[in-house]
């Protein structure tokens, strides 16, 4: 189990590794274009080559999370295009620069309701993207969402009927927000509430389609719909919670990502990798062997 963290990418994406070992990450998640804007992210070869060095020297696995504004639910075809090339845009970016995937919400259905019709468009428009190269080894990583706005997806289930019109191909990965799930209505601060969850997941989807966790506490209580990330072990999930969702099984090989505010106000931080990574040695998990910061920095001014 690796503790990383969403970090920005601010100057160049190549900069995220010299920042996430700043504040003890083991893993990395970030955005290659602004995340509330359609503009596709543009890269150069030089870039995507200073970046593929730094990454190669840093040794962590790297995630993308795709732009919010990605509605695959929507009713207007202007909408539908734009999500489907900025998802595609990752993909491709993704498959060049050695990282894992793109983790994204699949949107809303804005009352149109989830139905036979919906789930089938929703998976054409995604396996669309992946056949777009067979041979690029990203994954798409769709991500469970906290049941607010009828979003699609706050419940493992919808998730699954997509991957299955889709023909349930290797190339779909899971992130799983504990912040989300806990919204929803699932208790996986409870070591019994947490076993019922992943019996529903991996009866739904799979636990080996299970890629990272974004590990958020939450500001309000279990079932309330509403997406409010607050720092580990300041929200109702809790230290213990953290605790139990370390411990169990399913998650010792899983990256965690971490999407918290940051006791500073700044995003995740230092205090916030380092409580999770005290639960992780609680839990006997071994810590990974990272190589030296200054090998970081050599390759990233090479």
């Amino acid at each position: 189990m690796r503790i990383g963290a969403h970090v920005s990418s601010a100057g160049g994406p190549h900069l995220v590794f010299e920042r996430a070992r700043a504040i003890g990450a083991e893993a990395v998640q970030l955005f290659i274009s602004a995340p509330q804007q359609w503009k596709l992210p543009a890269l150069t070869d030089e870039q995507v080559a200073r970046f593929n060095r730094v990454r190669e020297a840093a040794a962590m696995p790297v995630f993308f999370h795709g732009v919010y504004l990605m509605n695959f639910g929507s009713q207007d075809p202007a909408v539908l295009e734009k999500s489907q090339a900025s998802l595609l845009a990752y993909h491709r970016c993704a498959g060049r620069m050695g990282i894992v995937g793109t983790i994204f919400h699949v949107g809303s259905h804005l009352g149109a309701g989830f139905d036979g019709a919906m789930i089938e468009r929703i998976a054409g428009m995604l396996t669309a993207v992946l056949e777009d190269d067979p041979a690029n080894p990203a994954l798409l990583i769709l991500e469970n969402n906290a049941g607010q706005g009828n979003c699609i997806g706050g419940k493992f289930g919808e998730l699954g009927a997509i991957i299955r019109a889709m023909g349930s191909p290797p190339r779909v990965g899971i992130c799983l927000d504990t912040c989300h799930a806990y919204a929803m209505g699932y208790d996986i601060a409870t070591p019994a509430g947490l076993e019922a969850a992943l019996e529903e997941f991996d009866r739904e989807l799979g636990l080996s389609r299970l890629v990272a966790v974004h590990a958020n506490d939450t500001k309000l209580p279990i079932g309330t719909f509403r997406d409010r990330h607050e720092n580990i072990g300041e929200g109702h999930l809790g230290l213990e919670g953290f605790r139990t969702i370390i411990g169990h099984p399913a998650f010792s090989e899983v990256p965690f990502l971490l999407e918290v505010p940051g006791f500073e106000g700044d995003g995740p931080d230092r205090k916030n990798v380092q409580r999770l990574k005290r639960l992780r040695s609680e839990a006997g998990l071994p810590a990974p062997k990272l190589p030296p910061l200054d090998r970081i920095r050599r390759a990233a001014g090479a």
